[in-house]
């Protein structure tokens, strides 16, 4: 097999897996690789890419468990 039937055949089985999955999933793996490709923005290039109305810090929350 070539390189380029490998590459097509990658792509195949890469659709056909994808288009087994709920869409919850495929939204998870692309979330999934966008993260990984923004991973290395400053917080000055990911404000630039952030739409306005997004706050740039999210407050933490408290971790405490409430109890039963």
């Amino acid at each position: 097999m070539t390189d380029s039937q490998l590459e097509e055949f990658r792509y195949d089985v890469a659709h056909y897996l994808l288009s087994k999955m709920s869409k919850g999933s495929q939204f998870q793996i692309a979330l999934d690789r966008v993260l990984k490709q923004i991973e290395h923005c400053t917080e000055e290039e990911l404000a630039e890419m952030a739409p306005s109305e997004l706050p740039k810090h999210r407050k933490q929350r408290d971790k405490k468990a409430k109890g039963f």
